[in-house]
């Protein structure tokens, strides 16, 4: 029964993501709905990834690495497909054009490089770069050379890294059969590689970085920190959603934690100084601006917009004093990860599919550490258990 239910979960998990996929334009209130009943899942996949566990059979490990070794190769060959006739969306046409800009001592927050902005007049004011310095210098290295392939290339490789973190976090979370487990889910999603390898949505290379940082949480706040700075300096969100669920479990690291982000913010100083006034328009209030579009639910209620955005405040100041005074372990803070960055897109003005690619990667790993939770009996007496709560369990109701 117990397996049963796991399966259940994981194809309810897979539904609901395919859902969100397919409910985009003209479908804001349906695809709310399924945002909605995956951010109300998660105090649940929480509860359930307290439990023990008992170490998995070695064929589990065996099965899962062939799955995803699978579905690797099915997405290198996706790849192979989508690089010989790329089709980039605007934001990644334009992190080309900023990069070309800032090689040649261009400001990007200067030019017209948001066609769609510039041939509004309401939005004529915002035609520069809508990201920050670091997002078109992460593509730069392929993306100068070979053009959009470039760009694919380097968001291939990006995945690739992204599904190591998923695992390996699963992994430390749990054991070695629970992070395969959360590169399977996370691969078997199909918004996740329409997404990255055939539109060129740029926005992992800013959720690298905050994998990353979870990893390094209880490793070294100063790094952690910068890892957190470097994502908010490629794009503002989802980083500073994150920014509360990665504080450092020790009084003492907060300030090498502020230090870190301080440094990693660094890339954006010499922007600020030279048009402050352009890099502020096209970065904040061009998108504090925007009104709702028919992927959102706020187009349909646009009244619901600053009830949204209250919520989501508190909701995320409330996460920081809950990680502040019971700093929880690495599945806990993945799912309060989860839950503000699914918060944070619901109450956005538009749900975007390349905004699902935030909460996404931190979903697979808390739902990977449930479902191997909710897989196996308690453990019988003299039976081996999964090794003895951390620090951080022991502290912590997650």
């Amino acid at each position: 029964m117990r397996i049963g239910v796991s399966f259940a979960v994981a194809a309810a998990f897979w539904v609901l993501s395919f859902l969100v996929q397919k409910f985009n334009w003209g479908a804001g209130g349906k695809k709310a709905l399924a945002l909605l009943a995956l951010l109300a899942a998660v105090p649940f996949l929480l509860r359930w990834a307290r439990r023990p566990l008992t170490l998995p059979r070695s064929r589990t490990a065996t099965g899962l690495a062939i799955v995803v070794a699978i579905l690797v190769a099915l997405q290198l060959a996706y790849f192979g497909k989508e690089v010989r006739h790329p089709g980039l969306i605007d934001v990644a046409t334009t992190t080309l054009a900023a990069g070309t800009a800032m090689v040649a001592g261009e400001n990007p927050y200067l030019l017209p490089l948001d066609s769609v902005a510039a041939s509004n007049p309401a939005t004529a004011a915002f035609a520069g770069y809508k990201y920050l310095p670091i997002m078109p210098l992460v593509y730069l290295p392929l993306g100068l050379p070979f053009g959009a392939r470039g760009l694919l290339a380097t968001n291939l490789l990006l995945q690739l890294g992204i599904v190591f973190l998923v695992a390996r976090l699963a992994r430390e979370a749990a054991n070695g059969a629970t992070g395969l487990l959360a590169a399977t889910l996370y691969l078997a999603v199909p918004l996740a590689i329409q997404q990255v390898l055939a539109k060129g949505a740029t926005d992992l290379a800013a959720v690298l970085p905050l994998l990353a940082a979870l990893w390094l949480v209880e490793r070294n706040s100063w790094l952690c920190g910068l890892a957190l700075g470097l994502s908010i300096a490629a794009k503002p969100l989802p980083g500073l959603l994150l920014l509360p669920c990665l504080l450092p479990p020790r009084a003492g690291g907060i300030w090498r934690y502020a230090a870190g982000i301080a440094v990693g913010l660094l890339p954006i100083l010499p922007y600020a100084l030279w048009s402050p006034a352009a890099l502020f328009d096209n970065v904040v209030r061009f998108n504090a601006l925007r009104l709702p579009d028919s992927t959102s639910w706020l187009a349909i209620v646009p009244a619901g917009a600053a009830p949204a955005r209250i919520a989501l405040a508190l909701l995320v100041i409330a996460v920081g004093a809950y990680v502040w005074r019971y700093p929880p372990a690495l599945a806990g803070r993945a799912g309060l990860g989860a839950m503000v960055t699914l918060a944070g897109v619901l109450a956005s003005p538009s749900a975007h599919h390349n905004y699902q690619l935030w909460w996404l990667p931190f979903y697979c790993v808390l739902l990977a550490r449930a479902i191997m939770a909710a897989a196996r009996d308690l453990p019988r007496p003299g039976e081996a258990r999964y090794g003895a709560p951390s620090q951080g369990e022991r502290r912590t109701s997650l």
